[in-house]
């Protein structure tokens, strides 16, 4: 399995600025391959990063996320077996070896763990809540914020936010991923948004299925200079 991370919107910003409070730190990609069922998949998985481990996701929110090819997002999870098209909630994703398979689905979560015990809900935005794409201005959203599943790890201060999958490792294709999002630094604390107060989403970032050697470095210059600081 090939393993690549990077971040868009790096912590460097924030000392350029001298503002040492700010906790969202930008969207940061983990961009690998799958070998399943004889297949190859190429994912990526999609984090929101903070500078705290008191900040907490909320929601996810006005998102415009797709393949730049056009290319269908793959699922592999319970909606599937009865052969739907399969949903986007990871409460319907799952592992039980030979019927499903959550390292080769396409999902969407406010942190937690994969499975039915996940409390991410999808807004009603998100209709078609099935198929290989994610309809425009789509939102989830943690549907108990007192359990603070979307607080960041207190190791990598990250909180996991979406799988991407698409068969075949062989192409070029390009994820391009824009959103906002709603969080605060736990209970009791008041709501921020990454960017503009929540009237709208930040810059698309393009991040590349498996990149080649060399890729990473110009998508990170790219991150850096469409970073912008919320309001």
């Amino acid at each position: 399995m090939k393993n690549t991370t990077f971040a868009l919107g790096a912590a460097a910003i924030l000392g350029v600025s001298g503002v040492a409070s700010a906790s969202f730190v930008g969207a940061v990609f983990d961009s690998y391959a799958v070998e399943a069922g004889g297949q190859s998949y190429a994912v990526i998985d999609a984090y929101i990063e903070f500078d705290s481990a008191d900040d907490t996701v909320l929601n996810i929110f006005n998102v415009d996320i797709f393949n730049v090819n056009g290319t269908a997002f793959n699922h592999n999870d319970f909606n599937t077996l009865s052969g739907l098209a399969g949903a986007w909630n990871v409460v319907q994703s799952g592992n039980i070896p030979g019927v499903v398979d959550s390292s080769i689905d396409s999902l969407v979560l406010v942190g937690g763990p994969i499975g039915g015990t996940n409390t991410t809900a999808l807004d009603p935005s998100f209709d078609p809540s099935t198929g290989g794409s994610v309809p425009f201005n789509a939102g989830w959203f943690n549907s108990n914020p007192p359990n603070l599943q979307g607080r960041a790890d207190a190791g990598t201060l990250r909180t996991w936010v979406g799988r991407f999958v698409i068969e075949g490792t062989d192409s070029a294709e390009t994820l391009s991923f824009a959103f906002n999002m709603g969080y605060n630094q736990g209970l009791g604390t008041g709501a921020q948004f990454a960017y503009n107060d929540g009237a709208t989403r930040g810059p698309a970032i393009l991040v590349d299925y498996v990149p080649a050697p060399g890729a990473i470095a110009l998508l990170g210059l790219a991150g850096l200079a469409g970073r912008r600081r919320r309001n």
